[in-house]
């Protein structure tokens, strides 16, 4: 869609979930925000509760707050675990078998043992910008579901809102489409492009984006790094080359770094710790093309260069 020239809405704003299982599992299976609800307490390997000090709410407080509190644990080496044990014990298999049976698989039992967790991209609030029928800026293009931002979530997200979001938009993108194209008529005349699957060749490329996102777009970002990772994926597209499907993950990456590099604020799911509040100046949603997110990259770049630059033109 974004090569398309679609408006894409929001692309900074990435919920994390805080208590996915951390292991060798990938993608990393989530833990219920219900077990805390159930009483479930966050601790380091030191068994101490560190929630309670960082909000009223403790282990109930808003999900980025939490995912962020794990992430400095985890960065600090004190680890993070959610030990259910107090609150459910021998209830646990019964009362979540998901999570007892995904915990069981890789050798750890809940009811007896903290779980070790972390961090996990979540759900992407941004996407293509639909209206409240779910047409995109791109004639004959509807969108729905998480690829689509109709701005229903703001910078953050309530659990299941997305739910009720794809139903009533997959709905109205029905009745819309209904009748637009006449009885006997070809949908269209244009070829939707071939994906196709990610090449063994690609591999690499995307296990170094990953890294880069991690490390730079992740749960706490600050220019300097998103200019770093910007860096990085211009050179893994060039590397790469663009008839792949590789080529559409980088451009998903650049237009979430470019849009966080130009947000300079925190607000929702978006933090930036070297903005750490929220500022009027930025209190609007992003509209970006890709050309735009293009040359706010190609900006970072040269601007994060320019001391390396000009120390070589002294010397």
């Amino acid at each position: 869609a974004a090569r398309a020239g679609a408006l894409i809405a929001d692309p900074e704003f990435v919920q994390f979930h805080p208590t996915a299982i951390a292991g060798p599992r990938d993608p990393a299976p989530l833990v219920t925000e219900a077990l805390r609800g159930e009483g479930a307490i966050l601790v380091n390997k030191a068994g101490q509760r560190f929630m309670a000090a960082i909000h009223a709410d403790a282990e109930l407080a808003p999900r980025d707050i939490v995912a962020r509190a794990i992430f400095r644990e985890i960065a600090a080496g004190r680890g993070a675990f959610l030990d259910a044990r107090p609150a459910l014990g021998d209830r646990f298999a019964s009362a979540f078998p998901t999570v007892y049976e995904n915990c069981m698989a890789l050798g750890i039992d809940p009811a007896r043992q903290a779980i070790p967790v972390a961090p996990a991209a979540h759900y992407h609030m941004g996407g293509i910008h639909v209206d409240a029928r779910g047409r995109s800026s791109v004639e004959g293009l509807w969108a729905c579901g998480e690829v689509a931002s109709t701005g229903m979530h703001g910078a953050n997200r309530l659990a299941s809102n997305s739910l009720l979001e794809a139903i009533v938009f997959g709905a109205r993108i029905a009745a819309d489409i209904d009748g637009a194209v006449p009885e006997g008529r070809a949908a269209s005349h244009i070829a939707p492009p071939v994906l196709g699957s990610a090449a063994a060749t690609d591999a690499p490329f995307v296990s170094q984006l990953r890294q880069i996102m991690t490390a730079h777009v992740g749960v706490e970002r600050e220019g300097e790094g998103l200019a770093h990772a910007l860096t990085e994926i211009a050179r893994l597209e060039r590397a790469a080359g663009p008839a792949n499907l590789f080529g559409n993950i980088a451009t998903t990456a650049k237009l979430i770094a470019a849009s966080a590099f130009a947000r300079e604020e925190s607000r929702g799911g978006h933090y930036r710790t070297d903005f750490a509040e929220p500022r009027a100046a930025f209190r609007h949603r992003t509209f970006v093309t890709l050309k735009e997110a293009e040359r706010i990259a190609e900006a970072a770049i040269e601007n994060a260069h320019a001391p390396q630059n000009e120390a070589q033109a002294s010397a």
